[in-house]
């Protein structure tokens, strides 16, 4: 089975992170913690905010299949929830980086990709046209993203409880409860 050199990187990156923080991450630390050459790092990233960014990519991916197997919006929002605390301490040291407003606005487009895949996967029939589909994502992705990071600052949160109370401000054709 051929390595995947990508996903070594980023989980050494996410150990590290976890340990000290983003800001003090260099790529000379990080190819130090993978065993790997300069050379094989630029290979497949450009800088640490590349790998950030393909980090939080490969989570959304993840995510997002977990929650296309779910039966309702509902179920995908508890995922999202489930795994945002789950992550919370990464998520707060990314937040109280140097890079936060680069990490704000992946954490955004990241959601909107999710939320846009989803609702093309489970909901094919909205009465909406691309423009206000569009308002919508971006709504959302903002408004969502905002809660998020807003969870993150907390210890726990009922994620059963927390989602059906955002999905009550989902329009009814949209969540069908």
């Amino acid at each position: 089975m051929p390595v995947n050199m990508k996903n070594i990187i980023a989980e050494a990156f996410l150990k590290m992170a976890k340990k000290k923080g983003i800001d003090k991450i260099t790529v000379k630390a990080l190819i130090e913690e993978c065993n790997i050459s300069r050379q094989t790092f630029y290979y497949h990233f450009r800088d640490i905010m590349e790998v950030i960014e393909w980090t939080i990519e490969h989570a959304v991916d993840l995510m997002l299949a977990r929650s296309l197997e779910t039966e309702t919006p509902r179920e995908a929002i508890e995922i999202l929830l489930s795994s945002t605390m789950e992550n919370r301490i990464l998520i707060r040291k990314m937040m109280d980086s140097q890079k936060r407003s680069e990490i704000e606005k992946l954490f955004v487009q990241s959601l909107r990709t999710y939320l846009q895949k989803m609702v093309t996967t489970k909901k094919k029939d909205i009465p909406l046209n691309y423009s206000d589909m569009e308002i919508v994502l971006d709504f959302w992705s903002f408004g969502l993203s905002g809660m998020l990071f807003k969870c993150c600052e907390l210890e726990e949160i009922d994620a059963k409880n927390l989602a059906d109370q955002i999905c009550c401000l989902f329009p009814d054709d949209i969540e069908e409860r």
